[in-house]
């Protein structure tokens, strides 16, 4: 177990969610789902312009990683690494959403350059693993999009997750990056939800991250003997399911 009092001194920012998506087409557990033995669970606590601060956790085993809102949350997603496949827990209108992979790579709308600055060793940070955090920012087209303090080697099955969900939501966004108005279009949105989406991973994982709207997610913990309830990543077996595709051609919810 890892949690040490460097890493709350360390103020880490993680990347948001990107909106709660999912479903269940291959069934990923139905509610008797017996939990893995062991998994690494992160914590944070997250900022948005205009709302108070709340905490989230993110949990990773081999086959699964789940955001939630913490202990006892009914509203989830659930990432499926073996299928590839998303999944958004609406308890309320007791409802899932997939997001599926897609394979029909689209050049952009408009010409990315995307770049990484490395800023160095972020000041009066304690090294985390013996390893310093570094500062870097991603561009595009000129304009800081992105900043991120990251720790090289630390928990690099978390960021190879992250790497798998991003990829599956990017290749969705693609099928509808040709329609967004000329006058709207915004590089940075483009870059690092679409077409670059990996970017600032490259460095390790993420400590610190902060955007331009404000956002921002700050690290409190995280444990990587963490033993998860069983049916942490079940998905309701009754609950109404629906495809992204689906909505858009108006069948869905």
């Amino acid at each position: 177990m890892k949690k040490g009092e460097d890493m709350r001194a360390a103020v880490l920012l993680l990347v948001p969610v990107m909106a709660v998506l999912a479903g269940c087409q291959r069934p990923v557990a139905e509610k008797a789902a017996v939990a893995p033995a062991a998994a690494i669970l992160i914590e944070f606590v997250e900022r948005e312009e205009n709302i108070d601060p709340y905490r989230t956790r993110v949990i990773v085993t081999r086959d699964f990683m789940r955001f939630d809102d913490g202990e006892g949350s009914e509203d989830f997603v659930l990432f499926d690494r073996r299928s590839r496949l998303i999944f958004s827990v609406n308890a309320e209108d007791r409802s899932v959403m997939i997001v599926e992979p897609q394979n029909r790579p689209v050049e952009p709308p408009i010409p990315l350059q995307v770049e990484a600055r490395n800023l160095g060793p972020m000041k009066g940070a304690p090294a985390i693993n013996g390893v310093v955090p570094v500062h870097h920012q991603v561009v595009v087209n000129g304009e800081v999009c992105y900043d991120t303090v990251s720790v090289a080697g630390l928990m690099e099955d978390v960021v190879a997750a992250l790497r798998e969900f991003r990829l599956v939501l990017a290749s969705d966004a693609m099928l509808t990056a040709n329609t967004i108005p000329a006058d709207v279009r915004d590089p940075c949105s483009l870059a690092m939800t679409t077409f670059a989406p990996n970017r600032e991973l490259a460095f390790g994982f993420p400590i610190q991250e902060w955007g331009r709207n404000g956002y921002a997610r700050t690290l409190v913990d995280y444990r990587e003997d963490y033993e998860p309830e069983p049916g942490l990543f079940a998905i309701p077996s009754d609950y109404r399911r629906f495809t992204v595709q689906e909505i858009r051609a108006g069948g869905g919810a």
